[in-house]
């Protein structure tokens, strides 16, 4: 009986860029992003939100296949 040397194969080192974009909603900063490829959110900074995240941002919404829904959606300029 002899062994082999199997090694597995390499894991794949490609990796996709997401998009984000900066801009304001209202009076406030927005920030919208992708969090995985075609799924985007929407963010809000208001600190004096009693909902809003110990660094102040305020989630709006989710789930828009592209920016430009988001956009449309959310109101950002």
């Amino acid at each position: 009986m002899s062994a082999k040397n199997v090694s597995p194969s390499a894991p794949s080192t490609a990796t996709q860029v997401l998009g984000s974009w900066y801009g304001a909603c209202g009076d406030k900063a927005a920030f919208a992003r992708e969090t995985s490829p075609g799924n985007w959110q929407v963010k809000v900074h208001d600190p004096t939100n009693p909902r809003a995240g110990h660094d102040g941002w305020l989630l709006i919404g989710a789930g828009w296949p592209s920016l430009s829904e988001a956009s449309t959606a959310a109101g950002l300029s």
